[in-house]
Order: C-alpha cells, then sequence, then structure tokens
C-alpha cells in the first residue's frame, strides 16, 4: 500500500491538526501538545513520511511512564475512522503498554540529554513503523509542518477538532493510516526490542545514520541468532580443578564471615558478650584483667577461599573480514554485520551461561599496516555493542599487529585459564597451526568466504614455517541455506565453547 498523496497544503494542514486532536490522552490540553511538537518536528526530519500525529505524541507519553486514556471516547468523526482509532487501541497502544522492553527504552531515552530527546523519540517511531512494516505515511513538506506546528497550541487542538467534524478527504487518509497501523501490529512478534534499547543507549556517541543503522541490523541479528539457542546448554566436563592461591589474585577472595571464637583477634571482632564485665566504676574491673590476661574472646573471620575457574575466549576479525560487507540471498544483514552480531549473541549467552567463572572476553583486529584499520568501523561498532561488558570490565578490544601476537597471548593466558580462539575469516576457508600453541588452548574457524559460513576446528598436522592461521584450503559447496548455515554455525559454535 502506497503513501496516500494529499491534494493541497489546506488538505495537509487538516490533517495534521485533526490527528493531533485525536491523541489517546485524558485533558489533553495545549500543554500536552506543545511537549510533543519537537518529537513530531523530528519524527518529519527522520523521514519524509509523517505516520497519524497521534502516534508520536502517545508513544511519547508511553515512555515518559504516563497511563495513556485508551477507553476515551473518539471525537464525533467519521466511522470508519472511529472504527480504526479503537483497533489502534486494543493493537498498538495495548501492546506498546505490556511490552517488556518498554521500561529499559524508557530508562535509555531518560538518560538521554534533553537536546537529544527528540532525535530519540523520531528514531522510536520510526523503529516501531518499521516493525509493523508500515508504509501509509502522509507526505509532507518540511516548511508546511513547522508553519502549521508554530502556531499556538491552543489553536491547533481547536482547529483539529473541527476538522474532525467538518469531514474531509483528509479524514480517510486518517483512516488508512490506523488501519495499516493496527493491521501491521497484529502480524509483528514485537513492537520494542534490544535493538531500540542499545541504540538510545549509544545515541550520543553515534555518528550519522549509517553507524545508527549498522547498529540496529548487529543488534537484530543477535536477536535472531540468540533465538535460535536452546535457553540452557550443559557445559563440557572438565579433567582438571581450581586451586587456591594467594588472596591478591583476581579469581579468589575470601568467603566472609565468622567461623569460630578464640582468645586472639581486634577489638572489632570482639564478642559482644564480654562487655558484661565492663563497670561504671573508673576502677579496674573484670573486662580490664581478662583483656591483660589474654581471655577476652574474639570472633574468628573465615579465612578459606572461594576459586573460580578462569575462561578466556578471544574472537579474532582479521583485515580480510572487510570481503564480508556483502548481503546474501535469505540474509536480511551484511556477512559482516551479522558476524558482530554472532559475536555479541555469544558474549551475552556464554556471560549468562557461565557466570559462576571468572569469564574475559576479548575482540581482536589485528593490523601492521599503515593509515586506518579496514574494520575502522567493525571496530567502533563493536565498542558501541560491547559497551556493557566493556564497563564491567569483561571484554577487551585490541589491536594486535597479526595472529601470532594474538597466538601468543593465548599460549600465556593458558597457563592460568581455559582459553578458546575464534577466528572470523572471510577470504576463502582457512587451517589453524594448531601445533603452534598448546593443546589446551582451543582454536575454531568461521569461515564466511560463501554464503553459507562453515565452522572448522583444526587438527594436528605439520607445524607451519610461521606461527598463525594458515590459508590453505579450497572452499567446498555450500550444503544449506545462507540462514540455516548460521543458526547452525551458533548452536556448534556455543557448544563448543561451553
Amino acid at each position: 500500500m502506497g503513501a496516500p498523496e494529499p491534494r493541497g497544503s489546506h488538505d495537509t494542514e487538516r490533517w495534521l491538526c485533526a490527528g493531533l486532536g485525536l491523541a489517546r490522552q485524558e485533558r489533553l490540553d495545549a500543554e500536552a501538545l506543545s511537549t510533543g511538537v519537537p518529537w513530531l518536528l523530528a519524527t518529519l526530519a527522520e523521514s519524509p513520511t509523517l505516520p497519524p500525529p497521534a502516534l508520536v505524541l502517545d508513544l511519547g507519553r508511553l515512555v515518559a511512564g504516563q497511563a495513556l486514556a485508551s477507553s476515551l471516547p473518539v471525537p464525533d468523526t467519521l466511522p470508519r475512522l472511529r472504527a480504526a482509532v479503537r483497533a489502534y487501541d486494543d493493537h498498538v497502544l495495548a501492546r506498546l503498554a505490556a511490552e517488556p522492553h518498554l521500561e529499559a527504552v524508557s530508562a535509555a531515552l531518560a538518560r538521554l540529554p534533553p537536546a537529544l530527546r527528540p532525535r530519540g523519540m523520531a528514531f522510536l517511531v520510526a523503529r516501531v513503523l518499521s516493525r509493523t512494516g508500515f508504509t501509509a505515511g502522509l507526505g509532507m513538506n518540511p516548511a508546511l509542518a513547522r508553519r502549521v506546528l508554530e502556531k499556538p497550541p491552543g489553536e491547533l487542538l481547536q482547529s483539529g477538532y473541527t476538522a474532525l467534524r467538518e469531514g474531509g478527504p483528509f479524514l480517510e487518509q486518517l483512516a488508512q493510516g490506523y488501519e495499516a497501523l493496527a493491521s501491521g501490529a497484529r502480524r509483528a512478534p514485537a513492537l520494542l526490542g534490544d535493538a531500540e534499547v542499545f541504540t538510545l543507549e549509544n545515541l550520543e556517541h553515534l555518528q550519522g545514520k549509517a553507524q545508527r543503522m549498522a547498529l540496529e541490523q548487529a543488534v537484530e541479528a543477535a536477536e535472531a541468532l540468540s533465538r535460535t539457542l536452546p535457553p540452557r546448554l550443559r557445559a563440557r566436563a572438565v579433567s582438571s580443578g581450581p586451586a587456591p592461591s594467594a588472596l591478591d589474585d583476581e579469581a579468589a577472595f575470601p568467603q566472609g564471615g565468622f567461623s569460630s571464637v578464640s582468645n586472639v583477634g581486634s577489638l572489632e571482632n570482639l564478642v559482644t558478650s564480654e562487655l558484661v564485665y565492663m563497670e561504671d566504676e573508673p576502677t579496674l574491673d573484670l573486662f580490664d584483667v581478662r583483656y591483660v590476661e589474654g581471655e577476652l574472646l574474639y570472633y574468628t573471620r573465615d579465612e578459606s577461599l572461594a576459586v573460580r575457574r578462569r575462561r578466556v575466549i578471544t574472537f579474532v576479525l582479521p583485515p580480510s573480514l572487510a570481503e564480508a560487507r556483502v548481503k546474501d540471498s535469505g540474509v536480511k544483514w551484511q556477512r559482516a554485520v551479522v558476524a558482530l552480531g554472532l559475536v555479541l549473541c555469544l558474549v551475552r549467552r556464554l556471560s549468562l551461561w557461565l557466570g559462576d567463572l571468572d569469564l574475559r572476553f576479548q575482540v581482536a583486529f589485528p593490523w601492521d599496516g599503515t593509515g586506518p584499520h579496514p574494520l575502522e568501523a567493525e571496530r567502533g561498532l563493536s565498542e558501541l555493542l560491547l559497551r556493557e561488558w566493556r564497563a564491567r570490565g569483561t571484554v577487551e578490544i585490541l589491536t594486535p599487529r597479526d595472529d601470532a601476537e594474538v597466538l601468543a597471548r593465548a599460549e600465556a593466558d593458558s597457563k592460568r585459564a581455559r582459553v578458546d580462539v575464534l577466528r572470523l575469516d572471510a577470504v576463502r576457508q582457512a587451517t589453524l597451526g594448531a601445533e603452534a600453541v598448546p593443546s589446551r588452548v582451543g582454536l575454531h574457524l568461521l569461515d564466511l568466504s560463501g554464503p553459507s559460513p562453515r565452522l572448522q576446528v583444526p587438527r594436528a598436522g605439520a607445524v607451519p614455517p610461521e606461527r598463525g592461521f594458515r590459508e590453505d584450503a579450497p572452499p567446498g559447496p555450500p550444503s544449506e541455506a545462507p540462514w540455516e548455515a548460521w543458526t547452525g554455525a551458533t548452536l556448534e559454535l556455543a557448544r563448543g565453547l561451553l
């Protein structure tokens, strides 16, 4: 369904005013309307077409934590429009109010600087329209919209109610927009998700619309891959156990609490019942005698150590991954975007499944050349995608010189932790120099040279002349559809990294 064209500026103005009068808010007044004007202007700057204007106001109030009046009577107007607004109440506003991500979206929007909030609202409106597949927006001249919205809010409301009563072709256009919203919301699996939360949290740091769209798509790919994984996977049994070490070890810490009572200790650990021996007179009392003779009782703190196993998982994204900036049939996103989504999906899931371990992730972008890194955009996107885990100190973004430095670091880490290295390559299927590092380091390769990714775990063989990843195995024909290959590789990787 294409976007209806306005007949003229007068009809367009009446469409806009009438749409504002249909906002589902009790006691809609000039103050409430003036709050939504910047959101409407930002929405029009985001897209050349506008949805029914009330959607922008209603969504803004929802994310601000204010209740909507879905049972509010619809103003007296066209019967088709009244029915469409009721369907909009039931299938759009009710869905939005029940969305599990609404609270996170509200918090992310509230943390934005005030100057960025209209832009954040415009992004949120665009995402809801995208999820519902809405295409019935009305094309509008930004100068005309600005001229109309600059009028006093009270005058806008009065004009809107008058237009709803008098009727005209623009009411059919409004009804069509509301019907398209309700129909799309019925088909959409969700109206809000992690992509909206991630983008709003990072909106202040995003440099332009291209980076914002890349972030949205990477999060969407991570969500899609995560949905194909089971809620829980069983970790592999390990033959070696943890051993207690020094207290300054990050993976070992005191259990805390008191385990016994003794005659040695500090006053802060004194057993409180010993205070009964103290007397008010300034003369020597029994408490003083017991203190001098060392007979006072003290709580003894438990000095045992709780020891966690260490895990280090390194994702290697070489410069050749730039060849994966292509889109394959049957997959909604570029290979490189899905690869970043895969990294995010695995970091999320493994952090959940291995939460009792001392878990560390490293995302390495090897580069020893001059000038900017070929994957500079992907590196910046990774920093935004993994910002939460970087703030916790569990994720590092590295730029080593080459693969040899990556494996040397893995070898050093393997002395105190179980280490896995996953390389995502896009030139042609590669084999890993498994003999160059200790057997306790797990090596994996995800070959992205074709539409269907292939996962390879290297076997022992001849030691390569240079430590690193060797590219000497010819690619084979894909055996399954690209997206099914992505989901299968994700599941196999998740099992292999547990």
